[in-house]
């Protein structure tokens, strides 16, 4: 025993004086490291000088125009409203939302009875994991995971590349397809990023102040596009 003590001393000791000797080294030892592994800096894979509504066009162009189609959508606002939310970046990439996951906890524990339609009965079985995807945007319109219950729908069809543009259209046709129909762009734009019809204050509420005239350049953009 007195023997393996004394061994486990002199290892702990060699490897001190081993971290000692290292540590001025310790950015060149961990780039060698990352270099012998493979780890390397990820890569944009947008090309150099791309605007967001170019790049925008080159992810998501055919796939805008089918569902258009589909679903009797202006094409030139569905490519605007993904510029404005995921920059046309595609995967288009998720944002959690701490408070809505608080808002959401309540509901699943009883202490608030409903929010934005979305009841005790939805949440009661779901875990944390489940919950905190209820309280993510998706896709290329950055839609909240709990939107998935008002169209009966899972939430992987809002996550899931293949399906998340899809259900997204399927849900603003539902929610305010309307405005767009009545070509009311300035209320559809700022319903999607705020739940309310554009304020007649004419001064929107949205996260960012611009959000809505941006949208409605870009759209002037898609239009003018072949």
């Amino acid at each position: 025993m007195k023997w393996f003590r004394n061994k486990y001393v002199i290892t702990t000791a060699i490897l001190v004086v081993v971290l000692i000797a290292a540590w001025p080294f310790r950015y060149s030892i961990a780039e060698w490291v990352r270099n012998q592994l493979g780890i390397t800096l990820p890569e944009d894979p947008r090309p150099p000088g791309l605007t967001d509504l170019e790049w925008c066009e080159a992810n998501y162009k055919e796939e805008m125009r089918e569902l258009s189609q589909k679903y009797d959508v202006p094409y030139a606002y569905l490519m605007a409203l993904t510029v404005l939310e995921c920059s046309g970046n595609k995967p288009a990439g998720h944002r959690f939302e701490k408070h809505i996951y608080k808002r959401l906890e309540k509901i699943k524990n009883g202490k608030s009875i409903r929010f934005e339609g979305v009841k005790h009965h939805d949440l009661v079985d779901l875990d944390e994991e489940g919950l905190k995807n209820l309280a993510t945007s998706w896709g290329p319109f950055q839609l909240m995971g709990y939107k998935a219950i008002q169209l009966e729908a899972n939430v992987h069809e809002l996550r899931h590349e293949d399906f998340a543009a899809e259900t997204g259209v399927q849900w603003i046709k539902a929610e305010y397809g309307h405005f767009l129909t009545k070509k009311k762009f300035k209320d559809a734009f700022h319903y999607h990023n705020t739940g309310d019809r554009f304020p007649l204050s004419g001064k929107p509420k949205t996260h960012d102040p611009y959000y809505v005239s941006n949208g409605l350049k870009f759209m002037k953009y898609f239009e003018s596009r072949p």
